[in-house]
């Protein structure tokens, strides 16, 4: 349903005391057959991560395990164990959930510098970390900028895909410094509340190299479809044939943050994401809604090629098939006009790389002097690289249109 902008100065004020109470009934309406659930007030975990994350200060952190603990994070490094975290000093959980993370390129055992996820109410049930019950410590060894999935999120967020916040800390083992890393937002019951209203419904873990007909993990849910139906059913939908399968797709998923999200896994050149390697994704089933929604992930190898075509071959399945649909090909470069005029301003994003820069460098050359000093470099690169892709898309843009 559309509705057209009204001038309302031109309006009579009888006029405008018939309109009002339509265009409300009407939306009420709409709201009641698609099952949308009005705004909720942010919850008081909600509040307080969003004010975490609008914070500019870089934390200290510093995590304490006992010798068992270390052992079995050598032995198991996927196994949960228990550690006390200190943030500044002060100790604010106790018993807190402590794995490390990381695929083939990120990974560092725990006697280096390890990335890390941490469970604040694994073993303590209501422990929270700023409003978050669930965090990663990210150590960026593929991102040297340290900056690439914070301002990357920020974009996906703009343009209404869901996308984790992130922020910055030094982090300390057992005493021993091991440096700067980039605090990423876990996908908990915070995160899925604040981007849909509801943490009911079944969230998927993309896994690595895997698509949704290879049986995704299965991170949550509550009183949602069992055995996967939500995702079976969109894999049967978009390999009919092409006379019908943006309409039964349509159905099943939200087609307009799809489409976004692949617009800006472009845009970035996340060539390690969904759309171009099955990789780094998450999805999360929508229950009020009945729509599966798609979330980017691990964002930190992003415009290594600004000048890629904006009609990369996605390997993606859904990507794929719906881009071979002629309603699914006009909405994309559609909606990849919009937010480059909307969205992807570079002027912005280069203000906002600064206002970052001298955030991070400091915290950067306290613990690693030759980071520190080579740190503008490795964020002009990232610079470089967002003007030069705005170039080469509004180029290929300019092409398709005529």
């Amino acid at each position: 349903m559309s509705y057209q902008r009204i001038n309302l100065r031109s309006f009579p004020l009888l006029w405008l005391l018939l309109v009002v109470p339509f265009v409300a009934v009407v939306f009420a309406q709409e709201s009641k057959d698609n099952k949308v659930a009005l705004p909720k007030p942010l919850s008081k975990a909600a509040k307080t991560s969003a004010e975490y994350f609008k914070s500019a200060k870089v934390v200290h952190l510093e995590i304490e395990l006992g010798p068992k603990e270390l052992d079995s994070l050598r032995r198991e490094p996927r196994k949960y164990v228990k550690c006390t975290l200190k943030e500044d000093g002060t100790v604010i959980g106790k018993d807190v959930g402590i794995h490390l993370k990381g695929a083939a390129g990120s990974f560092r055992g725990i006697d280096d510098k390890p990335g890390l996820t941490l469970n604040m109410d694994k073993f303590v049930d209501g422990q929270l970390f700023h409003g978050m019950d669930k965090f990663h410590l990210a150590n960026s060894v593929q991102d040297p900028s340290y900056l690439s999935e914070l301002i990357c999120g920020e974009l996906f967020r703009a343009a209404g895909v869901p996308a984790s916040r992130v922020h910055h800390a030094l982090v300390t083992i057992n005493g021993r410094k091991r440096g700067l890393y980039y605090l990423k937002e876990g996908y908990d019951r915070t995160f899925l509340k604040t981007h849909f209203g509801n943490s009911d419904g079944n969230f998927y873990d993309g896994g690595f190299l895997r698509d949704i007909d290879g049986g995704l993990q299965l991170i949550s849910t509550k009183k949602d479809v069992k055995d996967q139906a939500d995702l079976k059913a969109l894999n049967t939908a978009c390999r009919v044939p092409v006379a019908e399968r943006f309409t039964r797709m349509e159905k099943l998923l939200d087609v307009d943050r799809f489409i976004s999200f692949i617009v800006l896994e472009t845009i970035t050149w996340d060539w390690d994401g969904y759309p171009m390697n099955r990789n780094n994704y998450r999805i999360y089933h929508d229950p009020l809604r009945d729509k599966i929604v798609f979330i980017p992930s691990g964002m930190d190898q992003m415009f290594g090629d600004p000048n890629g075509t904006i009609t990369p071959g996605f390997q993606g399945l859904i990507a794929r098939q719906l881009m071979e649909t002629p309603q699914g090909r006009t909405r994309y470069y559609e909606r990849m006009a919009q937010i480059m005029k909307t969205v992807y301003n570079v002027d912005t994003l280069i203000a906002r790389l600064n206002e970052l820069e001298a955030r991070v460098q400091p915290a950067l050359e306290s613990v690693d002097k030759g980071a520190g000093r080579d740190y503008k470099n490795q964020v002009n690169r990232l610079r470089d690289a967002i003007k030069v892709r705005a170039k080469a898309i509004d180029q290929q843009l300019a092409k398709i249109k005529k």
